[in-house]
């Protein structure tokens, strides 16, 4: 397993929202504090559309590492414009509304595809049923935010899996 990626910027002190094509800012304290949430876990697009209204259970992965703790709430939403950080310069992305309020169940961190068995896609996305799905989902999704890391360097990370319940979907 290779040593550690460093991926998650320094603290949000802003997060930035799209409504009705005009952007606005909340104070992330003041936000994750009002929805009683330990943070906000962004999913892109095509991925958030593949989480369906009648599921009560998700498995999400992260390129591996994942700070998400077992007990505690999550609010999963979706990114209308994809940010990146390179380690020092960070762009926040830009998100939707939308969102899933969650809670985490179980995290593992630091898995090497290769250790990786069919119970761990049981609840994931219809588009992630296999590691071969997996990878090509992973490249996909840190084209951007990771994009000063090759696509080989980024598979041999390996991945880290948050299995979350959902308790309910809603909008601001």
């Amino acid at each position: 397993m290779e040593k550690r990626l460093n991926r998650y910027s320094p603290n949000w002190e802003k997060i930035y929202f799209i409504r009705k094509k005009k952007i606005f800012t909340k104070n992330f304290r003041a936000f994750v504090k009002k929805y009683e949430v330990h943070g906000l876990i962004l999913v892109l697009r095509p991925d958030f559309k593949l989480i369906k209204k009648k599921i009560n259970r998700y498995t999400h992965f992260n390129i591996q590492f994942t700070g998400h703790k077992p007990g505690k709430k999550y609010l999963v939403t979706e990114i209308h414009k994809r940010g990146f950080f390179n380690g020092k310069t960070m762009k926040q992305p830009i998100l939707k509304t939308n969102f899933i309020l969650t809670k985490c169940l179980s995290v593992q961190n630091d898995i090497d595809y290769a250790n990786l068995r069919p119970k761990f896609f049981k609840h994931s996305l219809n588009n992630i049923k296999n590691v071969n799905a997996l990878k090509k989902t992973m490249t996909r999704r840190y084209k951007t935010s990771l994009a000063h890391v090759p696509d080989k360097k980024k598979l041999s990370l390996g991945v880290a899996i948050t299995d979350l319940k959902i308790i309910k979907k809603f909008q601001i």
